[in-house]
């Protein structure tokens, strides 16, 4: 992978969205569906999101 694909894997909203194909991916043994993979990528960045503002994932947390 070059360093472009590391940084776009780095933002929080493309990394749950590549979590979320992945997982499907696994769970169906094939292309998951678009519609099903979007709604898990949002649900999952909506919970990554909470947990960050909730303090959780605090940059200088050890």
């Amino acid at each position: 992978m070059t360093d472009e694909c590391h940084d776009i894997l780095d933002d929080l909203f493309h990394g749950c969205a590549f979590a979320a194909y992945v997982e499907l991916a696994v769970a169906c043994r094939g292309i998951p569906d678009e519609e099903a993979t979007r709604r898990l990528a949002f649900r999952l960045y909506e919970e990554a999101l909470a947990e960050r503002h909730s303090g959780l994932l605090s940059p200088n947390a050890s």
